[in-house]
């Protein structure tokens, strides 16, 4: 493959990711399973795909950390809770923040498929 991007179309942009991602941001809880006396935080995302989210989150979570998210996707009545597991946790340059990416691990397809259609409507936009 070149090392320049001569003869490549300037329009395209190459997609390190493997899912399609929306910068969004929703309202979401979390809570560790592992924790003795599970504590239900309230967070927001930065996006989401199929895949996963990206948390902004107060502290930094451990990677493999297995949470549950609750979340509810617009137009939605009902929260949906997904099982995910922590990819990385980093603070944010000159910030108390961290951008906490989950993956997800325990989904049902309904909900992943909600999550498909909600993507697709937005990036058709």
């Amino acid at each position: 493959m070149p090392d320049n991007n001569e003869g490549f179309n300037s329009d395209i942009v190459f997609e390190r990711r493997r899912f399609v991602r929306i910068d969004k941001t929703y309202i979401v809880s979390y809570r560790d399973v592992s924790a003795k006396e599970p504590k239900n935080e309230i967070t927001q995302t930065k996006n989401i795909s199929t895949g996963g989210l990206l948390l902004t989150t107060d502290k930094q979570i451990s990677p493999e950390t297995v949470l549950i998210v609750k979340l509810r996707l617009p137009g939605a009545s009902d929260y949906i809770d997904i099982k995910v597991k922590v990819m990385n946790s980093k603070q944010r340059a000159n910030t108390v923040f961290y951008e906490t990416r989950v993956k997800f691990v325990g989904i049902r397809e309904e909900d992943r498929d909600a999550i498909r259609k909600l993507i697709e409507t937005i990036k058709g936009k």
